[in-house]
């Protein structure tokens, strides 16, 4: 198990009530990490959005990584 800080952006952010939190997650081989949280937030299933590990966009992560952060990213617009 490993503790990780887990951020949340936008409208993520709104739907879960909250920025940020520290989160013990057990780091399986191939843990995918968007099935990952649509399971734990019921509140993100079907919602459209990324997961940045140490900044950088991933789908997947592994038992041996060394992890300091996740973000959670939703779509971003801008112009």
């Amino acid at each position: 198990m490993a503790t990780i800080e887990v951020k949340y952006f936008g409208l993520i952010a709104e739907k879960l009530g909250r920025e940020s939190e520290s989160m013990r997650i057990e780091l399986s081989e191939n843990l995918e990490l968007k099935r990952f949280f649509e399971n734990r937030y019921s509140a993100l299933q079907g919602m459209p959005f990324q997961v940045a590990v140490n900044q950088e966009i991933r789908d997947m992560i592994g038992a041996d990584e060394d992890i300091n952060e996740i973000a959670l990213l939703p779509p971003f617009a801008g112009g």
